[in-house]
């Protein structure tokens, strides 16, 4: 539990207050019933604005009974109080993923050499020159028809010189960078394969291109990811200074990029490592043009018809990689409705759970999964280990050729090893043979979730009253530092009345509870 104190004005400025000497007892605060108005300001101003009051503001309370409602209206409308409603859902969210490889190793180029300051791709050194070595601390030579000239040593090990070249993540600098890591052309003179895709990682026939936009260092691949969660941030600050239903952020289309994210998109998601955001679940060529170096320049762009909010963001579907993480938190901090045993557990019988590879069947786990499946399901379109879009057209439900890969008939392709059903480890699996994964093992009257998308959870919650409800309980778990008692639900159905009524703009969820006796009672 939080306690409320006031700090009176001369501590506000940092002044030092000593206790009289006596009885510590006489020093205490004496206990009150609720908040009285310079607590209440402070209160206020910490939970909307993330700062304490200053010190005009303390004095205009002078002569007043009570802090102004045009100043709770004021602060409701700040951009400090959008930017406190995205902090508070960073914890529904757990926005961090730093952790997660976007970026195929293969394509990390960094200093190696850093006594000749010569950057090279560590990871390929050996495919490219036959040695974990990088190039030689000269210029790079050709030969007449333009081919490199390489220096070879008895071991089998070659080396060529460099080209100075000016990185896209800093322009205003030159590198020494190996001439074969330098390489620009747009298809390997190898192969004839796009320089700018994984099948190439380790081609010597091609390179990082043009400022080395199709590989990537640590730091770039840390704004990369910084600027997926700030999307989301982004996309909650809107909904609440436009005053838009709060069930927007779960359905609607709004997204926001910046440079790393218009770079990112446009050159390095196609050099992915084990998360793919592939096919992409953007319109790359509607992009806005945005240098990569540009981390503060931001524009709104509108998604495809596929999405649904944050619930299909980048952020949202790399943090949480499988569909039933995903399903799992969605229930659990938006509906509040965690997927748990019950109390005393759930008996396991494993010879019979063995015999049951369907997980809504199986003795003791369909407990939780008769409903975390199909609300699975919802994500059934969206790559797991990843956040690439499975459209219809290029993804049907069933693909012959997977089935018939799966079965032994031939080598299964990427396509069918990575989205559909390939192999069948028990009878009752055969017959989902070649179907998408999303599929698998659904009811007949659950398979339309695939294509329904996250939004028809949404609506669902809607119209049951758990994600109104869900959403009260926890802006007042924010607001309040604890969960509502069981004797506050006749107040908590008020506050979610109330809410509905206003549209579910969620300001006015907030207002509804700072300004009640329940939020001014010390606590």
């Amino acid at each position: 539990m939080r306690t409320r104190w006031f700090i009176a004005p001369a501590l506000a400025l940092g002044l030092a207050w000593v206790a009289p000497r006596g009885d510590a007892q006489d020093a205490c605060r004496p206990e009150i019933a609720e908040m009285d108005k310079y607590s209440y300001l402070r209160a206020l101003s910490l939970d909307l604005r993330g700062v304490v009051p200053t010190m005009e503001e303390y004095e205009s309370l002078e002569g007043v009974d009570d802090v102004p409602e045009a100043l709770i209206n004021e602060w409701l409308a700040s951009d400090e109080h959008a930017a406190r409603v995205a902090r508070h859902h960073r914890t529904q969210l757990w926005p961090n993923i730093t952790n997660v490889r976007i970026i195929h190793f293969q394509r990390n180029i960094s200093e190696r050499d850093r006594d000749a300051d010569l950057w090279w791709r560590d990871g390929v050194s050996s495919q490219l020159r036959g040695g974990r070595v990088g190039c030689l601390d000269e210029p790079a030579s050709y030969d007449g028809d333009g081919n490199l000239i390489f220096q070879e040593t008895p071991d089998g090990v070659r080396r060529e010189g460099y080209e100075m070249v000016r990185p896209y993540w800093d322009p205003s600098v030159e590198l020494k960078v190996c001439a074969l890591d330098a390489q620009t052309q747009e298809l390997s003179t190898m192969t004839g394969r796009p320089c700018s895709s994984r099948e190439t990682n380790a081609d010597a026939g091609c390179g990082c291109g043009p400022n080395l936009r199709w590989c990537s260092t640590s730091a770039v691949v840390n704004r990369v990811t910084r600027a997926m969660a700030d999307d989301v941030e982004r996309r909650i600050m809107a909904n609440v200074q436009n005053g838009e239903p709060y069930q927007e952020l779960f359905t609607g289309r709004r997204a926001f990029v910046n440079g790393p994210l218009s770079f990112f998109w446009k050159n390095l998601a196609y050099v992915y490592d084990r998360v793919p955001l592939v096919p992409e679940a953007v319109d790359v060529d509607l992009l806005p043009e945005i240098e990569f170096t540009a981390e503060d320049e931001w524009q709104e762009i509108e998604l495809p018809a596929s999405h649904s909010g944050i619930l299909t963001s980048p952020l949202f579907l790399l943090r949480f990689q499988t569909n039933r993480a995903r399903a799992s938190r969605f229930f659990d901090r938006f509906l509040c409705r965690p997927f748990q045993p019950p109390p005393g557990g759930i008996p396991l019988d494993d010879e019979v759970a063995a015999l049951q590879p369907d997980v809504q069947q199986r003795p003791g786990c369909n407990y939780c999964h008769a409903i975390l499946e199909p609300a699975a399901a919802h994500w059934g379109r969206w790559t797991q280990q990843g956040g690439g879009f499975l459209s219809t057209d290029l993804f049907p439900a069933f693909d012959p050729s997977c089935a018939d890969c799966g079965r032994g008939a031939e080598a299964c392709s990427e396509t069918c090893s990575l989205h559909y059903i390939t192999r069948a480890v028990s009878p009752e699996e055969e017959e989902y043979l070649g179907m998408l994964r999303g599929f698998q093992f659904l009811r007949r009257e659950h398979e339309g979730f695939v294509d329904d998308g996250p939004s028809r959870l949404v609506r669902e919650g809607l119209v049951d009253g758990s994600l109104t409800s869900c959403t009260s309980v926890r802006a007042v778990e924010w607001l309040l530092a604890r969960e509502p008692s069981p004797q506050e639900a006749d107040w908590m159905d008020s506050i979610t009345t109330r809410f509905v009524g206003t549209g579910l703009a969620y300001p006015e969820l907030v207002r509804s509870i700072v300004t009640s006796d329940t939020y001014r009672r010390v606590r």
